[in-house]
């Protein structure tokens, strides 16, 4: 009677076991789909990125022949402002942050400067 029990407990070990790799398998499975559908961007690139706190950023980014700079947060993305992309031509995402610096503090004075 023992071996019985014995082997129902092992019986409900060994399925549980299998529901939880089961269940890894699947949600790697549905990741990989989402991951691929937002890995496809060959007209948008993000060129630099400053953090600005917890969540929020301002990100240069290229699209198609727009260079636009965005303001994100949480809740909310806000097209700062629309750039000169020829000052970006030659930059990637990999190279410094001094540039981007350079760039805001021209274009906050700028924007200063019209109001």
């Amino acid at each position: 009677m023992e071996f019985s029990t014995f082997g129902s407990i092992m019986g409900a070990v060994i399925f549980v076991i299998l529901i939880f790799v089961a269940a890894y398998y699947v949600t790697k499975l549905i990741g990989k789909g989402y991951m691929g559908m937002g890995a496809a961007a060959k007209e948008m690139t993000v060129i630099d990125k400053l953090a600005l706190g917890h969540d929020r950023f301002l990100l240069i980014v290229r699209i198609s022949e727009k260079t636009l700079l965005l303001g994100v947060t949480p809740q909310h993305i806000e097209t700062l402002a629309e750039l000169d992309g020829q000052q970006f031509s030659g930059l990637t995402a990999a190279q410094g942050n001094a540039d981007f610096f350079t760039l805001f503090k021209d274009r906050l004075q700028k924007r200063s400067d019209h109001d």
